[in-house]
């Protein structure tokens, strides 16, 4: 082998190992590691969901009507309109949220305060979670599946009155889980069931695209619609 081929070899070896130490110090996914860490909170009752509709602004929701909402710096409790207890809460903009949970109880935030809207059910029905495609087109599931339309909420025909999470990919393409691994579907006309994998109780859905659905419930069953 001539000096000039020599060169040549350790050359593109060296291109190699620099080329394979770049690849190396590469992230492996896009994903972002995060140091999570508790915060102080202005209450301690029972916190059971919480949405964020920008950095400085969260709301969480809870037991006997907490309501508690993130400004950016701290949490601070918010004057509430009910005593009953709150499982779900959905903004769709920081002057437009809602919040949904035991007797049938619904409130929407305006911008300025939270106020009680009137509930197509009562009693012992219980919402449990609620999804806005838009500020005119809602979604809470529980003992019943009730839509709201941009000015009213109405009760919808569902296979299952037993749904603990709802997450809508669109208008004509929502999600719905719950007992005994139920699972539905809206069409953008009505529910129907879908065949579930599973006879383990699904407590929470959510979609990245219209198909890639994940669902998880009781003794860590994790399912995935595609």
């Amino acid at each position: 082998m001539g000096v000039h081929s020599s060169r040549r070899m350790v050359f593109s070896l060296s291109l190699l190992i620099v080329s394979l130490a770049a690849l190396a110090t590469l992230p492996l996914s896009n994903a972002q590691t995060l140091n999570w860490a508790t915060v102080t909170s202005p209450t301690n009752h029972g916190l059971s969901s919480v949405s964020c509709v920008s950095s400085n602004d969260c709301w969480a929701v809870g037991s006997s009507g907490t309501i508690v909402q993130w400004s950016g710096s701290s949490w601070a409790t918010v004057t509430s309109p009910t005593s009953s207890t709150l499982e779900g809460v959905f903004c769709v903009s920081s002057s437009d949220c809602w919040a949904v949970g035991w007797s049938g109880t619904i409130i929407q935030w305006n911008g300025v305060s939270w106020a009680t809207v009137t509930s197509p059910v009562s009693g012992y029905t219980t919402l449990s979670s609620v999804f806005c495609v838009s500020s005119s087109d809602c979604w809470a599931v529980g003992g019943a599946t009730i839509q709201w339309s941009g000015s009213s909420w109405a009760t919808v025909t569902s296979p299952s009155s037993g749904l603990s999470s709802v997450f809508c990919v669109s208008s004509s393409d929502c999600w719905a889980v719950g007992s005994s691994g139920t699972i539905v579907q809206w069409n953008g006309s009505s529910w129907v069931s879908v065949t579930s994998p599973t006879g383990n109780a699904l407590d929470s859905v959510s979609c990245a695209s219209s198909n890639d659905c994940w669902a998880v419930g009781d003794s860590g069953t994790i399912v995935q619609g595609t």
